[in-house]
């Protein structure tokens, strides 16, 4: 079931919940005013039954006689004083009434049979309020008051519900109408307001089967807007932008390394050629020449474990630490020093806490400290200056000229008066990787001691609270 059905049938049965709620409270209403009004309409016809005591006596008198008949007062006009006739008006078409006594037997009918829905034992006493009940004329149901008219006789009278239920019934219909369309609305509104805010999702559901069909990493997805359709949208643009940065390093680190390895190939090949050949070598060319095919190999495996480290990105298996930098330098400058027995002096202008991939940031040290100690002269000291969340790596060699201290940060590059010397230029390349994996960055500068300063910086984190 796809989103925008699945949003359309919530948004239906939120609907119809609400509509059904509001309509079963307008119906309870309706009844219940409608109730209220044939109720008070018995209590009405009933009051002058009620008082004074001496009526129910005069309803005795009119048990047995002929209904129909009247007491007539001067000119042939009905008595209105007369109880009896008060009972005869009282009971018409639309009313019925009887008379019964303490044990329910009926004394008198007027208008018609109804059923009661009071039981004898809980008939009120004289001068007790009426009480209503329910009760059915014939198949209709009706209201039925029953009130004393005397210690031991009881008026009923009952009115029929069925005008009633008519309007009622006539409500329902309308309730029932009115909730089909508003549910039709509801469902239609949900559907079509659906597929407008999900139309950015369905773009980048294309977008994303494009890009897996085709590898296309060019074509953006339209996101305007603040929602958060929007912001995914921007989000999906930017991982899309990484992806095609990240393609694009990768053809250029090929082609670059595939330029590189070109030359110790290009040599190793000519020297085993020559090897293969036959001919009569002297001895000591041949030493040259199996020595020329050891450094070859060195500087290719050199070349190949610093390709490995520029293009494995590490940010995932290794977990970032809260350390402080010196922490990190110390064991790198150590490490340099027994390998190598060069002179290397650590000083700390300023110490604070880094959040690090220690692995990574060593390695960024330790390829500073090796470019410093290639380029430096023999026996002069290299110095490591840590300020806060910076490393700087002085030497005394020749230095980097201005015009060139940014390109030595590229793959490969190496500055033009030290081509000659062995190495593949990817050194410096790793440090700038490693400083911008960490929010920071590399840079090299002039050093007062003659050669060059060159620096990574990465964000201290505020100390703990």
């Amino acid at each position: 079931m796809s989103l925008r059905v699945r949003i359309t049938l919530v948004v239906v049965v939120i609907v119809a919940a609400v509509v059904a709620v509001v309509g079963e409270r307008v119906y309870s209403a309706a009844d219940s005013e409608l109730t209220e009004e044939v109720d008070l309409d018995l209590r009405n016809r009933v009051a002058t039954f009620v008082n004074p005591r001496s009526r129910g006596i005069e309803l005795r008198a009119f048990i047995g006689a002929d209904p129909t008949a009247g007491r007539r007062g001067p000119g042939g006009l009905v008595d209105d004083s007369d109880p009896t006739e008060a009972l005869r008006a009282a009971a018409s078409r639309e009313i019925y009434a009887r008379l019964v006594d303490r044990n329910g037997s009926e004394l008198l009918a007027l208008g018609g049979a109804f059923t009661g829905g009071l039981d004898t034992s809980a008939f009120p006493q004289f001068g007790q309020r009426a009480k209503l009940s329910g009760g059915s004329i014939g198949p209709d149901r009706a209201r039925v008051i029953t009130v004393a008219v005397g210690d031991d006789l009881f008026l009923q009278m009952a009115r029929s519900m069925d005008e009633l239920d008519q309007s009622l019934d006539g409500l329902r219909i309308r309730i029932l109408l009115i909730s089909l369309v508003a549910l039709v609305a509801a469902g239609a509104a949900a559907w079509f307001l659906a597929g407008a805010s999900l139309q950015p999702i369905s773009r980048l559901a294309r977008a994303a089967e494009r890009v897996a069909q085709t590898g296309d990493l060019e074509h953006p997805v339209d996101g305007r807007g603040n929602t958060e359709v929007g912001r995914l949208a921007e989000s999906f643009n930017t991982m899309l932008s990484a992806l095609g940065a990240s393609r694009l390093q990768q053809h250029r680190l090929v082609m670059d390394a595939s330029h590189e390895l070109r030359t110790p190939l290009a040599s190793l090949q000519t020297n085993i050629d020559l090897l293969r050949s036959g001919r009569e070598i002297p001895d000591e060319v041949r030493r040259d020449i199996i020595n020329d095919l050891g450094a070859e190999i060195d500087e290719l495996g050199a070349l190949v474990a610093e390709l490995v480290d520029l293009a494995a990105d590490n940010r995932g298996s290794e977990t970032p630490q809260r350390m402080a930098l010196v922490d990190v330098v110390i064991p790198v400058v150590e490490r340099q020093q027994r390998r190598t027995g060069s002179s290397v002096t650590v000083d700390v202008v300023t110490e604070a806490e880094v959040e690090v991939r220690p692995e990574a940031m060593s390695r960024a040290v330790r390829n500073l400290l090796e470019n410093a100690a290639k380029f430096a002269p023999a026996d002069s000291p290299i110095r490591v200056v840590v300020d806060g969340g910076k490393v700087t790596v002085h030497d005394a060699g020749s230095g980097i000229p201005e015009r060139e201290r940014l390109a030595v940060f590229d793959r490969f590059y190496r500055v033009e008066s030290t081509r000659a010397m062995p190495g593949s230029g990817l050194g410096l390349a790793i440090v700038k990787q490693v400083a911008e994996q960490h929010d920071g960055r590399a840079y090299a500068e002039a050093s007062p001691e003659g050669g060059a300063a060159v620096s990574i910086e990465i964000p201290t984190v505020p100390p703990p609270s």
